[in-house]
């Protein structure tokens, strides 16, 4: 069955703590944080989660085929790799019925009846990544982390999605980020085709309520690359989605054998904090963070009633203002930004083809400008 968990190496048992934000004391501020944080080495790497993404499925495909070499690049891990959604993957769709990226809330996870291929696929990804929510007999079997995997049909280059207060992880992307801009400042310095390199927190406190796959281990993170159509495999793409998949894992192994090494090189490049977006409030239910909406067709609600603005196109990132233009009516009449997200606020996944799905959530996606705090990974700015 295309959904079995293909394992890559085997490594010693782990510890597996419940998930909350490391936090230091004030006596702790001039010690290292990376040595008295518990190790990583148990990783599931997850391609297809939307059946459509072909690239993630590509990179966990090529690391399935590189055995060998995976298992002697980064020793100290334990990394395996799973098909998020294998039937909608065969049909070459994001999903079969529901999104499968918004089943994991634990509301949803609890239904006894699961009447979709994706509530039911989600039980079997809680059963062999989890659980969730309580305890298993066979704790040394859950991973430390799942990294999710995904592209976007905008123009969102690399984006790092993690969650508030996930200190572990909040360090990763710090490190995927400065390392993949030393890549590229190296390797591309006159050609102008460094991608955009951000990364992106979700400000969802309770684990129940979020609904993303990645979620149900102790850490989750989401590498979101694009722009690529549905349904393609770009070369450019799957190249930067392993450099950043590369990245991480070579984090993940240097914590565990050069902590003081690693930190001393995350503090040289961010002496202060680190510049992040933070998405704006969900204020939709399984929705994982805040969108401006657009309106849909009455016999269609995959189908906009509005375009989104040309001046936004391709523009992902870009600050929009209460009155600047945003949509365009079937009469060509220009909707402008209401300010219902607040004055000021940036736009991300413009356009998106997934989201044009009821299911995924219509939408932008909106967030502002923040900063956390490499050690806790808190957001340290909520002024703006």
């Amino acid at each position: 069955r295309a959904s079995i968990l293909f394992f890559i190496s085997m490594a010693s048992s782990f510890v597996t703590n419940s998930y909350q934000a490391s936090i230091p004391s004030q006596s702790q501020q001039s010690q290292s944080y990376l040595s008295t944080q518990s190790s990583i080495k148990k990783v599931v790497v997850v391609g297809g989660t939307h059946g459509n993404e072909y690239t993630g499925v590509w990179c966990v495909k090529s690391m399935e085929s590189t055995k060998d070499e995976v298992d002697r690049k980064y020793k100290s891990l334990s990394i395996s790799t799973l098909i998020g959604n294998p039937v909608a993957f065969l049909q070459n769709r994001r999903f079969v019925d529901t999104d499968l990226n918004r089943e994991f809330t634990k509301s949803k996870l609890s239904e006894e009846k699961t009447t979709t291929v994706e509530s039911k696929r989600a039980k079997e990804v809680n059963e062999i990544l989890g659980p969730k929510f309580g305890e298993t007999t066979l704790e040394s079997s859950k991973p430390d982390v799942v990294i999710d995997l995904h592209t976007t049909t905008t123009n969102m280059g690399l984006s790092i999605i993690i969650a508030e207060g996930d200190a572990e992880m909040s360090q990763a992307a710090a490190y995927v980020m400065m390392k993949c801009s030393e890549h590229y400042d190296k390797n591309n310095n006159s050609s102008g085709n460094k991608p955009k390199i951000n990364c992106l927190m979700h400000s969802i406190p309770q684990k129940e309520n979020r609904p993303n796959l990645s979620s149900i281990s102790k850490h989750g993170f989401t590498i979101e690359v694009g722009p690529t159509p549905q349904s393609v495999l770009r070369h450019d793409i799957v190249e930067l989605t392993q450099l950043a998949l590369d990245k991480l894992l070579e984090f993940f192994n240097l914590r565990n054998t050069a902590p003081e090494k690693v930190e001393e090189e995350l503090r040289n490049y961010y002496p202060n904090n680190v510049a992040c977006f933070q998405s704006a409030p969900a204020k939709r239910k399984g929705e994982m963070s805040g969108k401006i909406v657009w309106p849909c067709d009455e016999d269609n609600p995959n189908f906009p009633k509005y375009l989104v603005h040309k001046s936004l196109q391709d523009q992902d990132f870009q600050l929009i203002k209460k009155g600047d233009p945003l949509f365009v009516d079937l009469k060509n009449n220009v909707i402008p930004y209401d300010g219902s997200h607040g004055d000021e606020v940036y736009l991300m996944f413009v356009n998106e083809g997934g989201y044009y799905y009821a299911s995924s959530g219509t939408g932008i996606s909106v967030a502002v400008k923040r900063e956390f705090d490499l050690r806790t990974g808190m957001v340290v700015d909520k002024k703006e």
